[in-house]
């Protein structure tokens, strides 16, 4: 490891206008209706309650969506039953991660700080209502230097194709990997970061396990471009889902993250998360927003996108030109965005992936939920089509996904316009 320690401040080309944008921020952050409210009294894990709400909490391998209730034994209430304090990132005033001590039972003493994600991989997905298991889980995943998402997910994956009759005791060295087994669960963890057994299988992720395990598994494998699906079902918020479909690195729900689906926020536009009209242009609003005010400016996506989603374009601007002494406007920010997105997708272009890439695994398209208040929905070929049209007309893309000679030149990218023009797509 590098490790790197200064002694003396950041130079700041005028500290006056960067304490007045930071003082805008912080206006809107405490006028959010939920920032404060739900985010930094609870935590990540709200959103287990809102997804269930919302019948797109997934559940079992996305089996039992809508189904499978969690707020009773993983939900908000149960989570405060076990914090004993807050933990904030580097100069954060919101402090949402909350940690959690295990006080009683045979996972006693165990502390973490898990978030939504953990609620969901080892939770719905892994259909365990144990929360103690759950923050066990969330401890060793941090201590092996495992993601919980995938983690999680593959378990689940598991244990779907064990119900089914497509893995045996045989195959998972004596364990029962049944919904619900937080024992087995627990195991197969750290099988998995030690490679042994069974664990050597699931070790690479769900992709890699079905390609090893055969037997036409790839249909039940809940990833996109080779990343597994966190924990929004896309069914029932179809501009989240088509950011996942969409996005450079597969089923990231930070890339893109759709506010106006999960907590109705109506920036740019308010939207029927049910309906697939429009939702091209609003995924690539997000993940353009996304790009440059949270990863490239390394602000909080929660913060800047989830909750200050109208002025986050010009409040980043106010920020970068106090700092730097530059001179972005908001729209020259957003481009920023927009170009980061266009030089990926020519990335993924160059290494084979196409439109066909832009797609979600077999039961978001082809079952519809069967319970809960997103009952009956579900995205066919056609819904994802007309989505993606849109979405590659916004971006000012092909039909095929590919970016246009004309949107390269605009975002001055003379350099990526030659890179395409050898694989001759354009």
């Amino acid at each position: 490891a590098i490790a790197i320690r200064g002694q003396q401040t950041v130079p700041i080309a005028s500290p006056a206008a960067f304490k007045s944008a930071r003082s805008s921020m912080l206006k809107a952050m405490k006028e959010s209706p939920a920032l404060y409210p739900a985010l930094g009294k609870f935590g990540t894990p709200v959103v287990t309650d809102v997804l269930w709400g919302l019948g797109v909490f997934p559940a079992k391998n996305f089996l039992a969506t809508g189904e499978w209730d969690p707020v009773d034994k993983i939900g908000v209430a149960a989570n405060e039953a076990r914090k004993i304090g807050h933990e904030a990132c580097y100069n954060c005033p919101v402090a949402c991660s909350q940690l959690k001590l295990v006080k009683e039972g045979p996972y006693a003493g165990t502390l973490s700080v898990p978030e939504y994600e953990s609620m969901y991989s080892f939770g719905g997905q892994t259909g365990v209502d144990n929360l103690d298991s759950i923050i066990v889980s969330d401890r060793l995943c941090d201590e092996y230097g495992m993601d919980t998402i995938s983690t999680g997910v593959t378990i689940g994956f598991a244990m779907e194709l064990y119900e089914k009759g497509l893995l045996t005791k045989d195959d998972t060295d004596g364990l029962e990997l049944t919904f619900g087994n937080h024992e087995a669960m627990l195991a197969l963890i750290k099988k998995m970061a030690f490679r042994e057994g069974f664990g050597e299988v699931l070790a690479d992720g769900t992709k890699a396990a079905a390609a090893k395990i055969g037997k036409n598994t790839e249909k039940y494998a809940m990833v996109i471009k080779g990343l597994e699906l966190p924990g929004y079902d896309p069914r029932g918020v179809k501009t989240h889902g088509l950011s996942y479909a969409t996005t450079y690195v597969g089923a990231d729900h930070n890339k893109g993250y759709a506010s106006q689906d999960i907590f109705g926020a109506p920036v740019p536009e308010v939207a029927d998360r049910f309906e697939p009209v429009g939702k091209g242009r609003m995924t690539k609003w997000n993940q353009d927003q996304r790009a440059v005010s949270c990863d490239s400016a390394t602000m909080c996506n929660f913060v800047l996108d989830a909750y200050f989603p109208a002025g986050s374009a010009q409040n980043t601007a106010d920020m970068v030109n106090a700092t730097t002494g530059l001179s972005f406007t908001a729209a020259e920010i957003e481009k920023v965005g927009e170009r980061i997105n266009n030089i990926a997708r020519a990335f993924n272009v160059r290494e084979g992936f196409s439109r066909k890439d832009d797609t979600f695994p077999e039961r978001i398209m082809k079952e519809p939920l069967k319970a809960g208040a997103s009952k009956g929905h579900y995205i066919p070929q056609a819904e994802l089509d007309v989505m993606l049209d849109e979405y590659y007309d916004a971006r000012g893309w092909t039909t095929a996904g590919i970016p246009s000679r004309e949107k390269l030149i605009a975002l001055g990218l003379d350099e990526v316009i030659a890179e395409l023009e050898k694989l001759e797509v354009m």
